[in-house]
């Protein structure tokens, strides 16, 4: 059983989301993506963090809405 994401303050929301992934470059930088920006042209595809607010927010262990 795999654990549920830890509240990263410096995050937000993000840290808690079932849609957003964290992104490492090869520079060793990492970026939060929100894959909910590819059908939802009000997100941005790298949002801004942290995020307090977010109407696409759903978080890990429950199921997506239809």
């Amino acid at each position: 059983m795999t654990r549920p994401p830890a509240f990263d303050p410096a995050v937000g929301l993000c840290s808690l989301c079932r849609h957003a992934r964290v992104v490492r470059s090869a520079r060793g930088a990492s970026f939060w993506l929100c894959e909910r920006a590819a059908d939802d042209p009000s997100l941005r595809k790298y949002p801004a963090l942290p995020r307090t607010e977010c109407h696409a927010f759903h978080p890990h262990g429950k199921p997506a809405p239809l």
